[in-house]
């Protein structure tokens, strides 16, 4: 049977998270209930396991299929049905051993912070949040950077074997008068990149010194522990080796 990898975006405000959630709206299960009006019924894989109110413009799930050939046919029926929250951006057959998660090499987020309350429209997709001094904002950030034991930067409900991540990068810019951080990394625990650009946040306001991060980093001691509004953040990406490239 064809097997099919597919990139996901979604409006994760109307969601309580990707994975399935009892009596509660799911991304998961939207998926699985549109793609059931077009008679596919087997398992939907995914990348990452988004929180509650995290958005994606770059996940990526798979699915089997054998009732179609025809991809663009496939692509136009069910973004008609997962219309209005959600929408399929491409569609690749892909070799059966491939797994979104599994095969994953790496995961980003972006994270778009507003420094101005934003309108009642707006305020889903943005984080209000006020970056103090900037330069230290980005040392802060540069320090996750690399292999570490994040287990005071999760949330409780983090069932992991381990805690220890890669942060390949973390960048902070400025788009349409928004602050903007970028984080790439092999994997991510729960609330992890919300309790990171928060502390960094409190480190560019001062309320946190760079030593404190760095000790908590190192599970010396717990000096932060607020994780951001998930309202802007975003999974824009993952990342796979050469063979499941499209």
């Amino acid at each position: 049977m064809p097997r099919y990898k597919a990139v996901l975006a979604y409006d994760g405000s109307v969601f309580c998270g990707f994975a399935l959630q009892k009596n509660k709206p799911s991304v998961l299960g939207a998926l699985r209930d549109a793609f059931m009006r077009v008679g596919i019924c087997g398992e939907i894989l995914g990348a990452s396991r988004t929180d509650k109110g995290v958005h994606a413009t770059g996940q990526v799930i798979s699915f089997e299929s054998e009732y179609f050939h025809d991809k663009i046919h496939l692509l136009s029926l069910l973004n008609h049905k997962l219309y209005p929250h959600m929408r399929l951006r491409s569609l690749h057959e892909v070799e059966d051993d491939f797994h979104p998660r599994f095969c994953a090499t790496w995961r980003a987020y972006r994270f778009l912070l507003s420094p101005q309350l934003p309108q009642p429209f707006l305020s889903s997709y943005v984080t209000y949040a006020q970056v103090g001094d900037v330069q230290r904002f980005q040392e802060a950030l540069r320090i996750f950077e690399g292999r570490h034991d994040f287990s005071l930067f999760k949330k409780n409900g983090s069932f992991t074997t381990s805690s220890e991540r890669v942060i390949f990068k973390m960048r902070h810019y400025m788009y349409n008068n928004l602050h903007v951080v970028y984080i790439q990394g092999n994997g991510f625990l729960r609330a992890q990149v919300r309790l990171m650009v928060g502390a960094a946040l409190s480190v560019s306001q001062g309320e946190l010194e760079l030593k404190s991060l760095r000790d908590q980093l190192e599970q010396k001691a717990m000096h932060y522990r607020f994780p951001l509004s998930p309202h802007g953040l975003y999974l824009c990406g993952v990342g796979y080796s050469a063979k499941h490239l499209h």
